[in-house]
């Protein structure tokens, strides 16, 4: 699915970490392909509808390795798109961010600025 890059109104950057996603009572992991003020899109084996609410953690890595000194930035949102993985590849989705808090929304800031921009 292609979606147009003039449609976004955040900055996207290019960025891995860890995400824990909470959707229907279960919970399962993902993996962030880029990051923005705005939303966040997912790698996972598994896709949710579009449309459909969910609550994402994102936790940050360092070397590869969890930074438990790093609380998780906990945030709620919606699927803006889905696509499903070929070949035994993961699928993605692009989730909406929803109802930040000014705390919530200052922490992504600080974050996203030391980014490289995708």
């Amino acid at each position: 699915m292609e979606r147009a890059a003039d449609a976004r109104q955040n900055r996207r950057y290019s960025v891995r970490l860890s995400a824990e996603v909470t959707w229907g009572g279960r919970t399962f992991t993902a993996v962030t392909r880029d990051l923005s003020a705005g939303g966040v899109c997912l790698e996972s084996a598994r896709v949710l509808p579009e449309g459909d609410a969910l609550q994402v953690g994102l936790f940050l890595v360092v070397d590869d390795v969890e930074d438990a000194s790093v609380p998780a930035l906990t945030v709620r949102g919606r699927v803006a798109w889905a696509a499903h993985g070929e070949d035994d590849r993961p699928g993605t989705m692009g989730i909406r961010f929803e109802g930040l808090s000014p705390s919530q929304s200052a922490g992504l800031d600080r974050f996203l600025r030391m980014l490289p921009q995708a």
